[in-house]
């Protein structure tokens, strides 16, 4: 375990802006946060009375899929984007984190936000909570489905932000809701069991709504849903029963009740990506706009699909830049067991004809052990960086310390992702896949210093 204490600050590395490049949206993002700090919910009555004041714009929005999961929310949801847009549908999109810039979580008719538009509803949203207590997330919850009331799309795609019944995503009173794959995160909040932390998801499952289920391994996870189905009345579609998906080579198959096809491989990576693609497939079985269930629009899809830090390989920017021909930089975003399993298979398919190095930062009061303990074994190197990033890190001292302990022989601190890459272009003389990965924060750091 590592003990709970501030890292010590460093000097920042390419660190002009935390939110927005754009300095006026930087500006007003911080004033917010500091007015409206991150604080834990403690129920849905701040975020209904800030809607109240907004003039209920929750109740307003086109037909919802909302998606609650440890893993795979942001990916089913991009697959939900891309299919929508493959059938000449729009899409809004609300998510969190965003990885380099605050506007990506506020997606409006398939881009992101305006800054001017964006602008004007942080002061239309500030007045509005005057001095009430509002965190952050239901703030800036309030100020997307503001926008999404008064501007057209087919639909809206939204991901919770912290578990589920109380997640301030969750006033709708009607949606599609999607069950990803639960596993442990957030224990000081869900809860230390995979049943408590699924019963906490599958508060966004309402009374008569539908609901897909991904494919789940967590004991006793598909019990609690199949209490909830039971409460609520909802209409299931449970991945592995009703609906299934098989990779195979360049392709995968996908079988529902209402469509079947062989698809293209998705052009996110990892055996995991046909898990999402076949939720978000099964999620448009489950509702008004199966118009789209067509093999050509699906594999549209498969092929034109974006979620940025999920297995993404780095080609060219200032990072990509430093490596030598024939070496190889990835990020990821994992930073939980089931994260930790997906590299570990990928890293299984490349094969050992290229080396694999870590390069990681963990996110302070995170759970490290499921983490890193898959990881261990697999790189030939592992290195903790200090980067100033706008969350509690771990500081790479204390976390090599933590890595030496649980196994990893060549672990190293280093104080920032530049040194790093270069420590090991000085080591290797041969072609090295290098990886960065442990925290969304990490990676959105790395992208951003990397200019992509």
């Amino acid at each position: 375990m590592l003990d709970e204490k501030t890292s010590p600050d460093v000097n920042p590395a390419f660190k002009d802006w935390t939110f927005s490049p754009v300095p006026a949206v930087e500006q007003a993002i911080a004033e917010i946060r500091r007015k409206h700090a991150p604080i834990l919910p403690t129920g849905l009555e701040r975020t209904y009375n800030f809607m109240r004041k907004l003039g209920d714009p929750h109740l307003r929005l086109p037909p919802v899929f909302h998606a609650a999961g440890t893993n795979g929310k942001g990916s089913s949801l991009a697959f939900l984007q891309a299919i929508f847009e493959a059938g000449g549908l729009s899409v809004h999109k609300f998510t969190s984190p965003h990885l380099v810039r605050f506007e990506e979580r506020i997606v409006i008719g398939g881009k992101t936000i305006d800054n001017d538009l964006l602008l004007d509803l942080i002061s239309e949203c500030d007045r509005a909570a005057g001095d009430e207590i509002v965190s952050f997330f239901e703030f800036f919850t309030g100020l997307s489905f503001l926008a999404y009331s008064r501007f057209g799309a087919d639909t809206v795609l939204l991901e919770t932000g912290l578990g589920g019944t109380y997640d301030a995503t969750n006033v709708l009173e009607r949606n599609i809701a999607m069950l990803t794959r639960i596993s442990f995160d957030h224990m000081r909040l869900l809860g230390n069991s995979l049943s408590e932390i699924a019963q906490n998801k599958a508060g966004i499952v309402k009374k008569g709504c539908s609901v897909v289920i991904a494919p789940q391994s967590g004991e006793g996870v598909m019990d609690v849903f199949a209490t909830r189905i039971a409460e609520t009345g909802a209409k299931a579609s449970i991945g592995g029963v009703d609906w299934k998906t098989r990779a195979e080579g360049a392709s995968f198959f996908y079988e529902g009740p209402l469509f079947g096809a062989q698809l293209p491989a998705p052009r996110l990576l990892g055996e995991h990506q046909v898990t999402n693609a076949g939720t978000a497939i099964a999620a448009i079985e489950q509702s008004d706009f199966r118009q789209l269930l067509k093999q050509d629009v699906i594999a549209k899809a498969m092929q034109s699909v974006e979620w940025p830090g999920r297995m993404q390989r780095l080609e060219k920017g200032f990072l990509a830049d430093l490596l030598p021909q024939g070496w190889e930089l990835w990020v990821d975003g994992a930073h939980n067991d089931s994260g930790a399993e997906v590299i570990a298979q990928q890293a299984a398919s490349w094969g050992k004809s290229m080396p694999l190095h870590i390069i990681t930062g963990f996110k302070r009061k995170k759970e490290p052990d499921g983490f890193f303990q898959k990881l261990v074994g697999l790189p030939e190197t592992i290195q903790a960086v200090d980067a100033q990033i706008d969350a509690p890190m771990v500081s790479a001292d204390e976390l090599c310390a933590y890595l030496r302990q649980i196994g990893f022989t060549r672990a190293s601190p280093a104080p920032n992702l530049e040194s790093a890459i270069k420590s090991l272009i000085f080591q290797f003389n041969a072609p090295q896949r290098i990886i960065i990965t442990g925290s969304l924060y990490l990676v959105g750091l790395a992208l951003k210093q990397n200019n992509s």
